[in-house]
């Protein structure tokens, strides 16, 4: 997971370095872009930590509902596919039955 990756990164340098790939994948305008690339050069210390860490929680919490939504796909197809088999068995033990009855 990205949010593992991200929580061991302990180096200022490689902390600035992963910002700076984020912020050039994320959609928004090339100006925009410009003046948040811009702020990393002008943050201090604790500025670059908050933002990191910020930026952590965020992936963290989008990593957490991606795989409950996956859950609940596999869940949902799970459900769908016993329904289905106990309907098949329903039509088998129905024909089975309607067989019986007319020997």
């Amino acid at each position: 997971m990205i949010f593992t990756f991200l929580k061991k990164q302990s180096e200022r340098k490689k902390k600035i370095e992963l910002l700076t790939i984020l912020i050039n994948s994320i959609h928004i305008g090339e100006d925009q872009k410009y003046l948040y690339l811009q702020s990393l050069e002008v943050l201090d210390t604790d500025g670059i930590e908050n933002l990191y860490r910020e930026i952590t929680v965020f992936v963290e919490n989008f990593e957490m509902r991606e795989l409950e939504d996956i859950q609940k796909q596999s869940f949902s197809s799970i459900a769908w596919m016993k329904k289905k088999e106990a309907e098949e068995k329903a039509q088998e033990l129905n024909s089975f039955g309607f067989l019986l009855h007319n020997i």
